[in-house]
Parts: C-alpha cells; structure tokens; sequence
C-alpha cells in the first residue's frame, strides 16, 4: 500500500506518527465521513443510450485472476478478521479461521488470494509461523506499528504458512500467492519458504512441513518478488537497476527449486516513471508478471459527505486507473515489444481516500459502482491485464467486515461477486453511445467526461451464451437503453441480475446487511434489437441464451 509515498523514510513517518496518533485520531478529526449531504437537483434526465455488440468480433480472454483478493498483517485483516482464535462468540474451525467469514469468501468466488502483503511481506520471517502455535512468539508489526494499535497491532504468528493454505483449501478453487520478504529477508530464506510449501518429503523442508502435519506439497504457483520496492517508506527500497538484479538472482535460485512457479516483479506506474524500464531491461526475460499498485483518489485525510459531487468524484477514479493502466502496458511494450509483452499483475487496487478506513467505516453504493467500472476497464484491458487483487478481504479497506459475534459484506463485495460469477471468459466487441458529466480534478484523479452508461460483453467457449453488463453511473435517472446485437439471435427470455440500493449513497451495515443486494430478475422481451432500462445507480448481469 503506497499512500505513504512522499513521506520520508524515518524522521518523516515519525512526524506523520505523532501528528495522527496524537492528534487526529483521539480527537476525532478527519473523519471518513461528515455532514448531511446536500445533494444537487435531479437536473433533466440523460438522452436515451446504446449498445451496439457484435458477437462475432472477440477482443480477448479475460483471465480468472483477475477475481482476487489480499490479506495483509496488518489492522483487523488477518487477526481479528480471518483468524480469530480467541474469540468465543463465533464457530472456528481449524483453530481460529472464522466460519462466518469462511462462507462468505466461498460466496464472493474469488480465483486467487495474496498473503501475508503488502509492506507487511518485506518484513514478515515464514520461520516464526510454523510449528507448535504455542512455541511461536508474539511479535512486533514492524512496518505497520507506527501507525498505532489499531493499525499495526502486535500478532502472534499462530496464522503462518500452514493455516493460510488451511484457509486456501477450505476455498476450493482459490489459487494461493505468497509474496517473499526480499526487503530484510534473504535469498535463502526465500528459497527454503519455497521448499517449505512445494517440495516433497525428501527435501528438507518439504519434511519439516510433512512433520508440521502436512505431508503433501502445497504447489503454491504464484511467488511475489518484493512489495513497492521503488518507494522510500518501504523496507528494502532501491534504485530499479539495483531491484532488477536482486531479481533476477531470487528467480534463479527459486526456479532451480521449483521450474513450475510464476514470479511476479515490482512494477510501477507514471509517478514511478524511471522505475519500469531499466526492471525490464534487465530482468524482463525473467519476469512472468509485471506487478503494479493503484488506490484512488491518492488521499489521506479526506472526509466525504456522500453528496452527488462525492459520488462522480469517487467513480471517477476508475477512469484514472484505466489511464495508468494503458501508460503501464506502453512501458512493458517499449522494452518487450508486442510480441513479449508481460502481462500485468494489477495486485493491490481499491478506493482510499482515509487512513481511518483502515480499520472503521464503510463503503456505498458510489463505492460498488466504482468497482464495477474498473471491472468493466479490466475486461477491455483483457489482452495485458491478466490478475487483479482487490486490497483488502476483510476489515482493512475491506470487502467483508467483521465484528466479535457477526460479518456483513458491502457493495464493492457484491460488485466483485457480480462479475466473478456471471461475466463469461471471452471478450466481444460492444460499442457505446450515452450522455456524459464534466468531472473536475479531485486528488489524483484527472479531469474527465465521465459516461452515464458502461458496458461489457461477454461469452463462453461454446459460444451460446452473452452476458452483457451494463453500468448506470447515474446518481439518480434510469438509462434507456437500445441494444443491437449482431450475429447472435437471443431467445426471447434472459436473466437479470442487478445490484442496487435504495439510493446512490446506500451501504450495509451490521444491523442492514442488506440494503445494498444483488436481485434476481426476469426479463421476456430480448432480441436482436431490444430495450433494456438500467435503473439510476446500478450494475445489471443480462444473461442472454442462444435462440436454437
């Protein structure tokens, strides 16, 4: 996590310290929200839209692993969310994973899930949590501890390697990523985590784990080389040319272990732009995945009032992400080419515009839309974006959140659900004619005209089924919407499955778990030229069938 970029590296994280351990949070300032919003005239509603698809015209396959999640030491994410042993109020299994949560994560459909960070990673030894729970020692967060006990909390390694694929397992289908400690770890404390989890019973380590009660390899594929190395509040940093190299000496030795695994390297976008060239020239032959963090709109102390103006502000962000997207993907193409393109691994994203949102508050309905649309620039991006991890699972910037006795999820979770469930695996061609809001520069985020309608397209290997989700970014008018389809002819009755809430600002809580959902529909009436109205501030799944 990377909000912490301009800050330098000791005298400067101290004075941050101070300032809000002292001052902001015991008095209450800054808060995540204020204020009753204000909200502007419904003005005239948009112009009618459209969509125009043509089926037969395929952009691309979308990768599973774009539906990913975190987990980072750090907060209530891991302790205290995930894991929480000591707590009596709710069934554990497996010693203190939280079932509640558990069935939760099965529901959201995730592909892929990375631990232990994050900042957290390069300074975390996989020795200190394995073995006998009560023969591991509590230790100090050292990279998260000077933001405060709610932030950076002591933890007692009893969640290591073992119960994090304990977790894994328990998902099912959910690929683990492990990223390494290259900050104050080393080579060969990399290469024996390695063995640790994927060697047999003859390896050293593969017998340790098998006498730690896991006999069976774990295969864990996805390894992550370092975390924002390029950034001075992080344990480790370096000059890229220096990264580069320290790269391509982990990735030897690891690969010398284990042939099959993917590594990830520290990639970075247009703030960073010395960073990606010389990391690609150096290592790039090496590097299976090109890693990038973004979180939107680039603040720390910001407090919203869930007004309209804080409902395009937020939703803009995704249009800025997708803007760093293309930058990174023209710097992986102006070392590689086109032919060697390395995919990009886009492995910490979310809205973040507090630090208090660490550890309370909550997200909207605003928020759910955001995530959709950066869903949508995922799938148009499907060529070179081929793993995206929402940060963080639970509690910290969280899609899931936890008290001591209940757990709720909240709209960016059921945007995630949405399209990890019903968007298809190919890509086809889907054109967009709709009215557009002026949005001004607000943080990080560019000024845009900003679409009232998103859409993306999709179908399955088989090719008889297109699922088109269409996004209302309206904060309070439906969109009309005519759609064409060519070279598909649909059968007349679809399913529909749209997320809404009572208005733009909505969110789930502990005592409304549900006032933000996704809704089972009906619709009678596709065609190769129909109408769809997408409500005002929603995101529709239109499962259509092919007409035999």
């Amino acid at each position: 996590m990377y909000h912490l970029r301009k800050i330098p590296k000791k005298y400067g994280r101290m004075f941050l310290s101070v300032i809000y351990r002292l001052l902001v949070e015991p008095f209450g300032v800054f808060k995540v929200y204020w204020g009753t919003p204000k909200d502007e005239p419904a003005g005239p509603p948009p112009a009618p839209s459209t969509i125009s698809i043509d089926f037969k015209d395929v952009k691309g396959e979308i990768s599973r692993l774009i539906y990913g999640s975190f987990l980072e030491v750090m907060g209530k994410c891991v302790y205290g969310g995930v894991w929480d042993e000591y707590n009596e109020n709710v069934p554990l299994i497996h010693g203190g994973i939280r079932q509640d949560v558990l069935r939760e994560v099965r529901d959201l459909n995730l592909a892929i899930i990375r631990w232990p960070g994050g900042a957290f990673a390069d300074t975390y030894h996989w020795k200190n949590g394995i073995g006998p729970p009560e023969q591991r020692k509590t230790r100090r967060n050292k990279f998260w501890h000077w933001m405060g006990p709610k932030i950076g909390p002591k933890y007692d390694n009893h969640f290591g390697s073992d119960e994090f694929m304990l977790f894994i397992n328990e998902l099912g289908d959910v690929a683990p990523y492990i990223n390494i400690n290259l900050g104050s770890g080393t080579l060969e404390e990399a290469v024996e985590w390695l063995e640790y989890m994927n060697g047999d019973e003859s390896t050293e380590y593969g017998a340790l784990r098998a006498e730690n009660g896991h006999p069976e390899p774990y295969n864990v594929k996805y390894w992550g080389i370092g975390n924002e190395i390029y950034g001075p509040w992080e344990v480790g940093y370096s000059r890229p040319e220096t990264y580069a190299k320290n790269y391509l000496k982990f990735a030897e030795a690891m690969r010398a272990v284990d042939p099959t695994i993917k590594l990830i390297a520290v990639g970075a976008d247009f703030e960073y732009s010395y960073w990606n060239r010389p990391v690609l020239e150096i290592a790039g032959e090496q590097i299976d995945y090109l890693s990038y963090h973004i979180y939107m709109p680039g603040m720390f102390l910001k407090s919203l009032s869930n007004s309209v103006r804080d409902f395009y502000n937020i939703i803009a962000g995704a249009f800025e992400i997708e803007k760093r997207i293309q930058w990174v993907e023209n710097s992986i193409e102006e070392v590689m080419g086109r032919k060697d393109k390395i995919p990009i691994a886009l492995d910490e994203w979310n809205i973040w515009w507090n630090a208090r949102q660490l550890y309370e508050g909550y997200y909207t309905l605003r928020d759910g839309l955001l995530a959709a649309t950066i869903f949508e620039f995922f799938h148009l991006h499907s060529n070179t974006i081929k793993m995206a991890l929402h940060s963080s699972l639970v509690n910290v910037l969280p899609a899931i959140v936890t008290s001591p006795t209940d757990a709720y999820h909240n709209p960016i979770y059921l945007a995630i659900q949405l399209f990890a469930t019903h968007a298809e695996q190919f890509l086809v061609s889907s054109t967009v004619n709709c009215d557009t809001r002026h949005n001004s520069r607000y943080g990080k985020v560019s000024a845009i005209d900003l679409p009232y309608l998103g859409c993306s397209a999709t179908t399955n290997e088989a090719r008889d089924k297109l699922v088109i989700i269409g996004l209302n970014r309206h904060h309070t008018h439906d969109l009309p919407t005519k759609i064409a389809l060519t070279h598909f002819k649909p059968n007349a009755t679809a399913q529909a499955y749209e997320l809404n809430g009572p208005s733009h600002s909505a969110y789930n809580f502990f005592d409304k778990k549900d006032e933000v959902k996704i809704e089972k529909k009906e619709f009678k009436s596709a065609s190769t030229k129909f109408k769809y109205v997408f409500p005002a501030h929603s995101v529709t799944a239109l499962i259509l069938s092919e007409k035999k």
